[in-house]
């Protein structure tokens, strides 16, 4: 019989539909999946809705890593034109799932502006989006707060546009969704259950032993974010991955006043939630400092409480230049993110080199990008089939 035995049906259009994917055989495939963030949770709502038989093991909870502290943007926006299709594709794929799955998306667009030394970066993925049909609106700083008064982008702007395609979510909220949905499929998911070793026969997968015991699988999804690196040493692949702390705060709830999501020369991605949290973050990571030595240099969390409320300070602090009402709201969460990042920041999505049926999905764009990755690596595992679209990002390029 063959690895990936089964063949393509029509897609569902409800949770209730039988699955776009009928097996060919009477016995299911059993496939795992590690990571319970949404990408790992959207592959695994996939995989079961096709008809397979598939366990979810995350080491702690649900939405833990990178997802809860991502701003969860779902946007196009890059400077890279095969790779804004890829994400513009994920973007219809998103409004597939928030109508059939009621993921709670704010469709509201996003408004993007630069000072002097961003200026001809935004340009250019102005452009790029307008090729491709996206119809930016370009925009003076004046008519930014004439649109919206709430937002003040100052007198430095240079350049700036609108979209009208972009949305936001709760990333947790959103990632639990996935989950039901790969539930009511069937699916398994196991936590705190951590994946301690991979069991192979030659160049094949047969299994996992966790701290919840052993399960034999039929194929293996790494879907683990910056815990990646340390499941593959288990098969002797090496994958580096940048390091690539981020702050970010969520605020109380102040009045709702807009869907949007900001950035503000690519210093700032600000936005608000429905209940009227704001979220707030840094785009790049912290300054070159010694009291950062240690966050710069590896994953640990914030050394004293101290530290902590003054970069939560600091941050709403810059933000409210440009949004005043933030300064009314008090930090709820101050975190750090530390975002699995590769090396060249696109996605390495495909069947780990060597490994028969190994399969990775690691990117930044972790929301932006569930929805099509999921799709695309449910075809690529069940099918046994090639998606062109991910070929520019296949994991030979890192993992060896």
């Amino acid at each position: 019989m063959s690895r990936r035995n089964v063949l393509l049906s029509a897609a569902v259009t409800s949770i209730g539909a039988k699955p776009f994917y009928l097996q060919a055989s009477s016995k299911k495939r059993k496939v795992g999946v590690v990571g319970g963030g949404i990408l790992g949770a959207a592959v695994a709502a996939f995989l079961a809705r096709a008809g397979t038989d598939v366990i979810l093991f995350e080491k702690a909870r649900p939405a833990n890593g990178a997802t809860s502290k991502s701003v969860a943007w779902i946007n196009a926006i890059v400077n890279d034109a095969p790779y804004m299709q890829l994400r513009s594709k994920s973007l219809a794929a998103w409004h597939e799932d928030d109508a059939r799955w009621k993921m709670n998306v704010l469709w509201g667009g996003s408004i993007n502006w630069a000072n002097d030394s961003k200026k001809a970066s935004l340009q250019s993925k102005a452009e790029i989006l307008r090729q491709m049909g996206g119809k930016p609106r370009f925009i003076s700083s004046s008519e930014i707060t004439h649109e919206i008064p709430q937002i003040l982008p100052g007198d430095n702007v240079q350049f700036a546009f609108e979209t009208f395609t972009d949305g936001h979510v709760d990333p947790v909220i959103a990632t639990y969704r996935y989950l039901e949905v790969a539930k009511e499929y069937g699916a398994s998911i196991l936590y705190p259950c951590e994946v301690t070793k991979i069991r192979m026969q030659g160049n094949q997968c047969v299994g996992v032993e966790t701290t919840k015991g052993e399960f034999a699988l039929d194929d293996l999804v790494v879907a683990s974010g910056t815990d990646t690196p340390t499941l593959l040493a288990l098969v002797d692949r090496k994958l580096t991955l940048a390091h690539k702390p981020g702050l970010v705060v969520q605020t109380t709830p102040r009045p709702f006043f807009t869907k949007k999501v900001f950035e503000a020369s690519s210093i700032l991605e600000f936005k608000q939630y429905a209940d009227g949290r704001f979220l707030t973050s840094f785009t790049g990571g912290p300054p070159d400092l010694p009291v950062h030595h240690d966050i710069r240099k590896s994953r640990i969390e914030y050394p004293n409480d101290a530290l902590r409320y003054q970069h939560g300070a600091m941050l709403i602090e810059r933000t409210a230049q440009y949004m005043p009402d933030i300064a009314e709201a008090q930090p709820a969460k101050i975190l750090i993110g530390f975002r699995p990042y590769p090396l060249d920041n696109r996605p390495i999505v495909g069947w780990v080199p060597g490994i028969r049926n190994l399969y990775v999905m690691v990117t930044h764009s972790g929301v932006t990008l569930a929805p099509i990755l999921a799709r695309y690596a449910t075809k690529e595992i069940l099918k046994n089939v090639n998606v062109s679209d991910l070929d520019k990002y296949r994991p030979s390029r890192f993992i060896f």
